[in-house]
């Protein structure tokens, strides 16, 4: 069941300007309007005869207002890499291989060569998983788009043999969740982030950490799937980890999870400390970057095949 939520706290997502309340409702009206069957999907499913024998998957997504330190700290390895990571770890919980990827900038203006560096690292970052970048388009909206800052997404389409995708519909009752620790914040939750360094709650240092690399799970999920150990997958980003999960659960099972058994990271202490618990989980990855369900008989290869990643149990299908 969903942890019913309590905001005793002053620090919340909607106190820096997020309302995930209104963007649910706003999801389920363009879902109930337009019965859009890949809505909850992390990335969208499309089947074609042109295609014989192959699904086609493709996901959009963008690195939010990471964004903005990112810039102001000149750091466009980093903003590629999470406009990679956040599309690809999408892309990758249906076993799907990436073939192409565009992206979109939408700058105040084109001074400087922060945009053209980053440009530069996304595509060093996708010979490196194989697939190419195809191009994109640059729009310089100064009337739209705050000074000196630009806002970035990509667009990913990637493609899988029909009897090797992932299937949510495998996961049944005794199933195991298995999580991969995140590299911290990841991309998520950064206008609450934000407001706790401008309000001078969080110290330079912890909002130095936030800006690390968000971790891409690719590698390891191709090697599970290879070896035919994992049903699914699930990319723990906006929402957190439980709306995550719950999001691939079919057949009127549920899931059960032991919060305890995650890895402690200091950064999610903190915000512990400032937040209330149960907005903490509800906004940010708590240190779960990503998930793969399993069968009970996988779960000992999947712990030894994965130790880089530093997995844990997280829960089971109820």
């Amino acid at each position: 069941m969903v942890p019913q939520l309590f905001y005793k706290k002053s620090y919340n997502y909607k106190s820096a300007g997020v309302d995930i309340d209104k963007a649910d409702k706003i999801i389920k009206n363009i879902n109930k309007k337009f019965n859009l069957d890949n809505l909850q999907n992390f990335a969208g499913l499309y089947s074609s005869e042109i295609f014989k024998g192959y699904k086609i998957f493709s996901c959009c997504d963008g690195i939010g207002s990471k964004i903005i330190p990112l810039i102001e700290n000149n750091c466009p390895e980093i903003i590629a890499n999470d406009l990679i990571a956040m599309n690809l770890n999408d892309l990758i919980t249906f076993g799907a291989k990436p073939l192409f990827f565009l992206d979109y900038i939408a700058a105040n203006n084109l001074k400087g060569d922060i945009i053209e560096k980053t440009i530069e690292n996304i595509n060093i970052i996708s010979e490196r998983f194989g697939f190419k970048l195809l191009g994109g388009e640059i729009s310089e909206l100064p009337s739209l788009i705050s000074k000196n800052c630009f806002d970035i997404a990509g667009f990913l389409v990637g493609c899988c043999k029909n009897e090797d995708v992932l299937d949510k519909d495998d996961i049944k009752k005794g199933d195991v969740i298995i999580g991969f620790s995140s590299n911290g914040i990841h991309s998520n939750g950064f206008s609450l982030i934000r407001k706790l360094y401008y309000d001078k709650i969080m110290d330079e240092r912890m909002f130095k950490e936030c800006l690390k690399p968000t971790k891409i799970y690719a590698d390891l999920v191709y090697n599970l799937q290879e070896k035919k150990l994992i049903k699914f997958a699930s990319n723990i980003t906006g929402g957190g980890i439980y709306s995550n999960l719950i999001r691939v659960i079919r057949n009127n099972n549920d899931i059960r999870l032991d919060y305890s058994s995650i890895l402690k990271q200091e950064i999610f202490e903190f915000l512990k400390e400032k937040i209330d618990i149960d907005e903490c989980y509800r906004v940010f990855n708590m240190g779960v970057g990503f998930c793969v369900f399993c069968s009970l008989d996988n779960v000992d290869r999947i712990l030894e095949i994965s130790k880089e990643y530093c997995p844990f149990i997280l829960g089971e299908v109820v």
